[in-house]
């Protein structure tokens, strides 16, 4: 949101031309940060497997997968305690999905789907900016996640309540046949 001169809060909305796009996973990422024990930040990220955007007349679809089996937190034993099934148990559910249905592209808060150990549980993604350049889609969100929603040790067992996520979002617009 921006303030006008008269003081009147504007949207900002952002112009993507209509079409397909295919997300790239190595452009792509998804970081985060949650307290452990409640004192020290630990960060980490979730590496970005693939995806679909599908823009129509400024309003966006799609679905994307983070690779949970591959979660990164600088400290090998930490990793594998969030892969266990005490919290992503990645053995049996590699990845995370997020979808979007109908989100229209204007910078603020819009609902989103998350699935975790296949529970699905909305959430909400703040859109801070999109740029369309080239065929090429660069998008950049962030997004609260609530874990106790999912089949996870509770945050008393030393991770918090909350994860912080920062996302980018790289992708090319596919030809049109």
């Amino acid at each position: 949101m921006s303030e006008s001169t008269d003081g009147s809060v504007q949207s900002i909305s952002f112009a993507v031309p209509d079409g397909t796009y295919v997300v790239d996973p190595k452009m792509s990422s998804v970081t985060f940060r949650a307290k452990a024990f409640g004192v020290k930040w630990v960060h980490g990220k979730i590496p970005v497997a693939d995806g679909e955007i599908t823009v129509s007349e400024n309003h966006v679809s799609g679905k994307g997968q983070l690779s949970a089996d591959r979660i990164d937190t600088g400290l090998k034993p930490r990793d594998w305690h969030l892969r266990s099934s005490h919290y992503l148990h990645t053995a049996q559910h590699p990845t995370i999905a997020v979808t979007i249905n109908n989100m229209s592209l204007v910078r603020g808060r819009h609902p989103c789907e998350v699935t975790v150990k296949s529970v699905v549980a909305r959430n909400e993604l703040w859109l801070e900016t999109v740029q369309s350049t080239n065929n090429e889609l660069h998008v950049e969100a962030t997004m609260t996640l609530d874990r106790t929603v999912y089949p996870m040790l509770p945050p008393a067992a030393g991770v918090s309540r909350f994860a912080f996520l920062d996302i980018t979002i790289v992708a090319q617009r596919s030809p049109v046949v």
